[in-house]
């Protein structure tokens, strides 16, 4: 029983340290524009007026993992609360 307690938690720890991730290059990408320092005044066209982050697709990548990383925490926190109430009623059937 002890093992399902601890690899919940890991889990648990590894989905926390990817939101954590994922958190910081939604909060902060990199400033550098994508389309480099053309000096032109015409209008950006396409990816042109995104930021290197944008235009690559870390942004979406990021909130993805934030969504994966929260359903991870979620289903090893359940894994968790089983294996406490798999605990309780075993200790309640030797007493």
């Amino acid at each position: 029983m002890q093992i399902g307690t601890a690899t919940s938690l890991q889990g648990m720890q590894r989905a926390t340290d990817r939101l954590a991730a994922a958190a910081t290059a939604i909060a902060a990408p990199p400033a550098s524009p994508a389309r480099g320092s053309d000096p032109s005044p015409a209008p950006p066209t396409g990816n042109e007026g995104l930021t290197a982050a944008q235009a690559s697709g870390d942004i979406e990548r990021a909130l993805a993992d934030a969504i994966q990383a929260r359903r991870a925490y979620e289903a090893n926190a359940r894994a968790l609360e089983a294996n406490a109430a798999q605990q309780r009623e075993a200790f309640s059937r030797r007493a």
